[in-house]
């Protein structure tokens, strides 16, 4: 699972770049965040994964969670001083 958590972190953070305007940046903040975000997808997986695993696996989802919902915010800024 942590490998395919790099891959879209990853990802994620190639679109949230890519994002020329606020609208396409919010489809990608959904598209990861949203209620069925990739990542959202992935902490409901949490739940059949071996009891020992569960810890390290549940905070590395949330610190790529953090790490995206922080680098939408810079992009926001960015798409924001540049209108």
């Amino acid at each position: 699972m942590l490998n395919d958590l790099k891959v879209q972190v990853a990802a994620a953070l190639e679109e949230i770049e890519a994002a020329c305007d606020a609208t396409a940046l919010d489809l990608v903040r959904v598209k990861f965040l949203g209620r069925k975000g990739v990542l959202t997808g992935l902490l409901r997986g949490l739940g059949a994964m071996d009891p020992a695993e569960r810890p390290a696996a549940g905070q590395a989802l949330n610190v790529a969670k953090e790490r995206l919902k922080e680098a939408i915010e810079a992009r926001q800024a960015v798409l924001a001083a540049a209108s």
